[in-house]
């Protein structure tokens, strides 16, 4: 039976890259998103095989349901989930009404809460599985008017470390990557004309002790590298990808 990742928000940014490098590795891949035309593309580029779950993750039903359509098929060895869908929303204490902050520990945290939820039974009767979780740096040190978004990969971070606990018995890893500055439509410079981003960009670079912003296929690789049998005695770890900027 082939050996498979699912991957969240795989329909772009830092979610395409990830799942193109466990395919590049030999992993059939499933794409989990909202937007079936670029999760197609992204399917394309997954050399290995890839299969559209095309679901919203705030949805608790239909994810259910999706979920259980992948671990109920039994036509790929899930070995790994790559919780990486999230919202980000900037806004004030003050001005940040409950939807703001609602919305972004729904996708933020409930939605991979809930996707382990379905994983951890397929996983102990398997005799093991992975799962990465993508937080943020800001998780690690919130910065401006960041509080809801921060606060959920916070959260995201520190649960990752009970699951890591609750599941090692069963050989089940739990690991996080926080990444910093990464060039995705996250941010609202990734679609600007090239003059004007590279005037932005050139901006942040100094804020990195390695002199750039980061690429989707920095915080790829650290997700494979935490999610496949390559750190098969890592768990409960939280891995900042973010060029220094921490620091």
């Amino acid at each position: 039976m082939k050996k498979a990742a699912l991957i969240t928000g795989a329909s772009s940014g830092i979610g395409a890259a990830i799942a193109i490098e466990f395919s590049k590795n030999g992993y059939f891949v499933y794409l989990m998103g909202r937007n079936k035309e670029r999760l197609q593309n992204v399917a394309l580029k997954c050399r290995s095989g890839a299969s559209i779950v095309s679901c919203d993750l705030s949805d608790e039903a239909a994810l259910n349901k999706r979920l259980g359509e992948v671990i109920g098929a039994k036509i790929h060895r899930v070995e790994c989930v790559v919780n990486n869908a999230g919202v980000f929303e900037t806004h004030s204490t003050e001005e940040g009404s409950d939807e703001i902050w609602r919305r972004q520990f729904e996708i933020n945290m409930l939605g991979p809460l809930r996707i382990a939820r379905a994983f951890f039974p397929y996983f102990k009767e398997q005799g093991g599985g992975s799962i990465v979780n993508i937080a943020s740096t800001l998780g690690l040190r919130p910065e401006g008017p960041t509080s809801a978004y921060a606060a959920s990969k916070a959260a995201l971070i520190n649960w990752t470390q009970s699951l890591a606990q609750e599941g090692g018995p069963y050989k089940i890893r739990a690991n996080c990557v926080c990444p910093g500055i990464v060039d995705t439509p996250l941010h609202s410079f990734h679609d600007l004309p090239a003059e004007k981003k590279n005037e932005v960009t050139d901006k942040m670079k100094s804020l990195q002790p390695l002199g750039r912003i980061g690429q989707p296929e920095d915080i790829a690789k650290a997700a494979y590298f935490l999610g496949s049998d390559q750190s098969a005695w890592i768990t409960g770890a939280i891995l900042p990808v973010d060029g220094g900027i921490n620091l």
